[in-house]
């Protein structure tokens, strides 16, 4: 129960981090209780004179190690999946899937942060944290995204993410109707191309 209110008033930015162990520690006891989560999505891509260049919804499944579902719906149906081995990016209109293997630096991705061994934050991110959110940068020059900032519900739960890309574009994704440790089976972060698929192999 401390450790539980400890970490809602962290979300809600009640407790100042000077009275805390540093800003990694404190997203690691937010991150580590969730071994699994699923929810909705919404994600505005912006570019960087503040135009709305794209929004897109879908659903997405996060488990740790490294798993996740991220299949969005509208306006351009996509479906990316891995199982923290191999990647397959899926375009049913083009009929093509892309697959590759899963590389760290792909681990440093936005969404798979969140599935990610909760160890690895401190040396492949440096974080900080300011009214209830956190703020993560790569500290490899080669990661995916310049900046990252990770929001919390009050209950503890991801409620959404900014990032920004090295091109001034900025995504920002909300996250709702998140359960925390659904049962997920093995065969959502794994995808069978169907027959007649164009395989591309990014290897």
């Amino acid at each position: 129960m401390k450790m539980f209110l400890r970490n809602a008033l962290l979300a809600l930015g009640l407790v100042s981090t000077g009275a805390l162990a540093d800003a990694t520690d404190d997203l690691s006891r937010l991150l580590q209780p969730l071994g699994a989560i699923s929810g909705k999505f919404k994600q505005t891509l912006i570019d960087e004179r503040g135009e709305v260049l794209q929004k897109s919804s879908g659903t997405f499944s996060v488990q740790r190690p490294g798993k996740l579902r991220w299949e969005t719906g509208e306006p351009f149906p996509q479906l990316l999946v891995t199982n923290n081995r191999k990647l397959w990016l899926y375009d049913p209109d083009l009929e093509q899937v892309t697959i590759r293997p899963v590389d760290n630096r792909l681990k440093e991705t936005p969404a798979l942060l969140l599935g990610g061994k909760v160890e690895e934050i401190r040396s492949s991110f440096d974080v900080n944290a300011k009214d209830g959110a956190f703020q993560l940068t790569p500290k490899r020059a080669d990661a995916p995204f310049k900046a990252m900032e990770i929001r919390f519900s009050n209950q503890g739960l991801p409620s959404g993410m900014t990032v920004r890309d090295g091109m001034g574009q900025t995504t920002k994704i909300q996250f709702n109707r998140v359960q925390a440790n659904p049962k997920l089976t093995d065969s959502l972060f794994n995808f069978k191309p169907p027959a007649g698929t164009d395989i591309i192999r990014d290897e």
